[in-house]
């Protein structure tokens, strides 16, 4: 079972947390750090982005970043999730507990929801489905943020 992240940055912190099975270089490092550091889910560009601006005489492929990002997700400390409407997935660190979005339809901006309202899906799905084995699920919500919606 993968280890659950606690996010930090810290080197200490980085070496505790570090998946199992996956190599530590110095990329990745950095990679796991902007995941480590950020309040919403961000793309593989975002990401490059960062990468490219912070680093800016290190020399970073786009592909290394999508392979580091397979990497941690297949290590179990990575989740990956598509929104309705983006066209490219979105990454962050498993911290022991999943979140949900409320999602800006004209900016786009991730506003992250309090907890999760369908925690209590057995009394949601009813008797009639009593053996149903629940693997996870995904709920975003969609509308205008405050500054679109006075737009």
């Amino acid at each position: 079972m993968a280890k659950l992240i606690k996010p930090a940055c810290n080197d200490a912190a980085i070496d505790r947390n570090w998946p199992e099975g996956v190599k530590k270089t110095r990329q990745r490092i950095e990679i796991y750090k902007i995941l480590s550091s950020s309040e919403i889910p961000v793309s593989a560009a975002d990401i490059f982005k960062k990468l490219t601006i912070d680093n800016p005489k290190e020399n970073y492929a786009f592909s290394t970043v999508y392979r580091s990002l397979l990497a941690f997700e297949n290590a179990g400390v990575v989740s990956k999730t598509v929104f309705s409407t983006d066209d490219n997935a979105l990454y962050e660190l498993k911290t022991g507990r999943h979140r949900h979005y409320a999602v800006c339809l004209k900016c786009h901006t991730k506003f992250a929801l309090k907890g999760c309202p369908i925690l209590d899906t057995r009394r949601m799905l009813g008797s009639e489905m009593s053996d149903f084995m629940i693997t996870g699920h995904q709920l975003e919500i969609y509308g205008y943020c405050g500054a679109c919606k006075s737009e």
